[in-house]
């Protein structure tokens, strides 16, 4: 019962206090249109360039659905307004060493150079640049170690997903407050 109550009761603080933030000016980064957010449709409004080329193709093109399945979500692809031009990089560094000199442990650093150009002029609008990195275990069964390795690239292309993302997030929220 006093769980029960406890619960009400933070329940009606928590509508009180979202009621309190949209008194403020306050609009979430991701709202959708019709919730007063217009950064959510500029998004959608985005092509993506095919990313990566040669070893780093595979990668590229998780990044590339990665952030196509951002940019969209709830609003639907919109009437192209910019195009996102990515390059990346991936390099592998050895993170342990045993004394045998054999490497256990293997950082994988993606990185990611970006501009956001007006569709219509190709005008440079934004330019950044965005890491993640990831880590994974070498151990005796190269299959076990390959699917490690892939499973890290991938994580690491979803951070930096959301990486870019939250960067042209901001970048568009700073446009349509100035």
């Amino acid at each position: 019962m006093e769980i029960t109550r406890r619960r009400s009761i933070l329940a009606l603080l928590a509508g009180g206090g979202v009621t309190l933030l949209q008194g403020c000016g306050f609009t979430p980064v991701y709202a959708t249109p019709e919730a007063g957010g217009s950064t959510a449709s500029e998004l959608a409004a985005i092509r993506i360039n095919e990313v990566g080329e040669g070893s780093e193709r595979r990668i590229g093109q998780i990044l590339r659905n990665e952030l196509i399945d951002r940019f969209t979500a709830g609003v639907g692809p919109q009437p192209v307004e910019y195009d996102l031009v990515i390059e990346i990089s991936q390099t592998a560094s050895p993170l342990q060493i045993q004394t045998t000199d054999t490497v256990t442990r293997y950082n994988l650093v993606l990185s990611a150079s970006f501009i956001l150009r007006d569709a219509a002029s190709f005008q440079a609008l934004y330019q950044g640049s965005a890491k993640s990195t990831g880590s994974y275990d070498v151990v005796e069964s190269e299959y076990a170690t390959l699917v490690a390795e892939r499973d890290s690239g991938r994580e690491a292309a979803r951070d930096l997903s959301n990486t870019i993302a939250n960067l042209l997030s901001l970048y568009f929220s700073r446009e349509d407050a100035g």
